[in-house]
């Protein structure tokens, strides 16, 4: 992503002398402010919209419309958000709990239905209407993430056995990979219908020396890593290709990357030595947190090809943010509770 870049001068036809006197002082000014301070900032803040629900970051799902579904890992509730209003997501009279994982531009949710043992079924969600999938005919699976054809990805577990990767379009349910762990592998699918994934070298079963791969059509295209041995973790990807997360760089620190048309970048921090990028939308917006050279944890917003501090725009620093959409507006979660910020 290019970096911003300064606009000349333009100084209208006057006398040499005062031309010369209005650059001097311009190249004073710049002297004068630290380049943090000088680099340009977003022309907007952001206003934080509570969309009156509690939810869980990683149980909470944004879209191009600006609607907003989440689950409370509590209560296990689900909520949806639309046209200024949030309440419960309308279940049928056989379903007691959907636990909410995506939603498309149609509206369509993307999660997994609960018995009352706590076992978990893929399953769709539209209009009031839940229909469950046979993700690999296993006993335990979650639709992970949904796409604008109708597409699914998930994970699915059979008992005693590590979860796999799955593919559900056009009527046909594709193994892409078994997992080494039960610990429900991300499947980010988009509308080109590539998949980021976590995948293993070795299958040890206790340890997950897990790795970021893109698969496309049958092919795992490994995303690498910023330097360390293993670790790669994919959390979003958009239609594009791009796909951010997180990784180990050379001294073993969780930095935040964007992996784009084959390389791997490391996106840096606020200062500190750790960061993790949370979402990214079609204009290549990366939303994520990083630390501080000071201590503590900031949300952050990189675009253009720096990162900002999402504090300078109107955030706190304990909100946590997980997706942003091509509108620009955030997903996330302040003191528990679902929240939209909106560019003012």
């Amino acid at each position: 992503m290019p970096s911003n870049e300064h606009r000349p001068t333009v100084i209208s036809r006057r006398s040499s002398r005062f031309a010369a006197a209005l650059l001097a002082t311009a190249v004073a000014v710049a002297t004068a402010v630290p380049a943090s301070a000088a680099a340009a900032r977003p022309p907007f803040t952001y206003q934080a919209v509570d969309l009156g629900f509690y939810a869980h970051p990683s149980l909470l799902a944004l879209n191009e419309r600006g609607q907003v579904v989440g689950t409370d890992a509590g209560s296990r509730i689900s909520f949806i958000w639309h046209a200024g209003q949030g309440k419960p997501l309308p279940l049928p009279a056989d379903v007691q709990r959907f636990s909410v994982r995506d939603i498309n531009n149609a509206g369509v949710v993307a999660g997994s239905v609960s018995d009352m043992w706590g076992g978990d079924q893929a399953a769709l969600w539209r209009d009031g209407q839940v229909t469950r999938l046979a993700a690999l005919g296993n006993e335990e699976s979650v639709a992970y993430s949904i796409n604008d054809s109708g597409a699914v990805a998930g994970y699915s577990r059979a008992p005693d056995w590590p979860d796999s990767t799955f593919l559900m379009r056009r009527g046909e349910t594709i193994q892409v990979q078994r997992n080494n762990m039960y610990h429900g592998s991300p499947a980010l699918l988009n509308n080109r219908g590539d998949l980021a994934v976590q995948y293993v070298i070795e299958n040890w079963y206790q340890i997950c020396d897990c790795y970021g791969g893109r698969w496309r059509n049958g092919v795992l295209t490994p995303l690498g890593t910023l330097g360390g041995p293993s670790w790669n973790s994919p959390t979003d990807i958009n239609n594009r290709g791009e796909i951010v997360g997180y990784s180990h760089n050379a001294d073993r620190a969780l930095r935040a990357y964007l992996w784009r048309d084959g390389t791997i970048r490391d996106l840096g921090t606020l200062g500190g030595s750790v960061s993790e990028a949370t979402g990214i939308n079609d204009l290549g917006e990366i939303v994520g947190h990083a630390d501080l050279a000071a201590g503590g944890s900031h949300p952050f917003i990189w675009r253009r090809g720096r990162m900002i501090d999402l504090t300078t725009l109107g955030l706190r620093p304990t909100d946590r943010v997980v997706d942003i959409n091509s509108r620009g507006q955030i997903v996330g979660v302040r003191d528990g509770r679902a929240i939209l910020f909106v560019r003012s």
